[in-house]
């Protein structure tokens, strides 16, 4: 029996999940899948970028830091204001930043991370076969080497997290954030 928004708020405070990855490891998919599961707020971060940025990237030129300044406010901006309304939320986001993830996580109480992984070339598959996205299949590369990793320095991020592969069906990867989702 899936636990509703009520259930999982009651529990202490309301509950902010972080789908991570690469674009194209189908963060977005599973975000969906949890939220619905849940029966909470879904938040695509893609959604918050400007039209110039989406312009850029669809060009294939990545943003800057400084570009994804405003984006990542937008966002935590979106955020507080569903945890001040006793919202959980599951949110779809690259976090490629560490400084970055810190500010989206510092947005909830409480806050998990999910993060999806597969080897470039199947994500370079899946960015090829999909249509109708800005991000540009030339961008992989730069998201790939911006990604820094989650929790490699403890003293500054302590996410807690579950780490998946996300060459499993979408039916298995809900399961298991399920599963951990229901131990926090």
């Amino acid at each position: 029996m899936p636990l509703v928004n009520n259930e999982m708020e009651n529990k202490k405070s309301p509950l902010l999940v972080v789908v991570m990855g690469v674009s194209g490891c189908g963060k977005s998919t599973l975000a969906q899948e949890v939220a619905s599961h849940f029966d909470v707020t879904f938040l695509d971060a893609d959604s918050f970028h400007s039209e110039d940025a989406i312009k850029q990237m669809s060009a294939g030129t990545p943003l800057t830091d400084a570009q994804r300044v405003p984006w990542i406010a937008r966002i935590c901006m979106q955020l507080r204001h569903f945890e001040m309304q006793n919202k959980s939320c599951v949110l779809a986001y690259s976090g490629l930043k560490q400084q970055h993830r810190q500010l989206i996580f510092a947005s909830y109480h409480r806050a998990v991370g999910i993060l999806l992984k597969a080897e470039q070339s199947l994500i370079a598959q899946r960015l090829a076969d999909r249509g109708g996205h800005f991000m540009s299949p030339q961008l992989l590369a730069s998201q790939v080497a911006a990604m820094e990793p989650i929790n490699a320095e403890p003293a500054l991020e302590q996410i807690k997290l579950l780490t998946l592969s996300a060459t499993e069906t979408v039916e298995r990867l809900l399961s298991e954030s399920v599963d951990y989702i229901n131990t926090i």
